[in-house]
């Protein structure tokens, strides 16, 4: 019956559309888990100890006007009142950038990305990383400029770390806070 509807122009019987609804319910949390790798040196730093379990806001950024660590969501999932996602197999993630003057785009990707919207609007609007190698946006503190790296995971003294199972395919960064005072933070 499904199909005929399908093929014959009549709209899908209402247990059908409540599938399609749940499916692109499930989509739109994976994209949104998929974009919960933290990736940015400079927040890491800033927000150590801090973490974003939930899958509905998994970026970690650092909140300026308030001097904090939050979790915020991809910030296409709702965006002037529009839920962006991505359908294509060929570019399955949601992206997003801001130009120069701080309007956000967004896009579809074949790469998991994100950056800290503390990063891309406020310290790096008009700035992204093209380049494989070095895909990640991030803030030079030292020398006060927007800078593409590498993943941080990539060269862990060198070990390059890879997520290898589809079901888990974002490599995550974060640093804890020191074990003792003074002392280093563990990646």
């Amino acid at each position: 019956a499904d199909l005929r509807a399908r093929f014959s122009g009549q709209p899908p019987p209402p247990r059908t559309m409540t599938m399609v609804a749940a499916r692109f319910r499930g989509v739109l949390l994976a994209i949104a888990l998929a974009e919960a790798a933290a990736n940015s040196l400079y927040v890491a730093k800033k927000c150590r100890g801090h973490n974003c379990p939930e899958p509905q806001f998994p970026i970690l950024d650092y909140a300026e006007a308030e001097n904090k660590c939050v979790c915020r969501q991809n910030p296409c999932l709702d965006f002037e009142g529009k839920t962006h996602s991505c359908t294509s197999l060929d570019y399955p993630y949601l992206t997003y950038t801001y130009s120069e003057s701080r309007k956000l785009s967004c896009g579809c990707s074949p790469r998991v990305f994100y950056s800290p919207l503390h990063i891309a609007q406020d310290l790096c609007p008009g700035h992204h990383c093209d380049n494989h190698e070095h895909p990640v946006l991030d803030w030079d503190e030292e020398n006060g400029r927007c800078i593409c790296r590498s993943h941080p995971c990539e060269d862990v003294a060198g070990v390059r770390h890879q997520c290898l199972d589809a079901r888990f395919p974002i490599l995550r960064y974060r640093e804890d806070e020191p074990e003792y005072p003074g002392g280093e933070p563990k990646p």
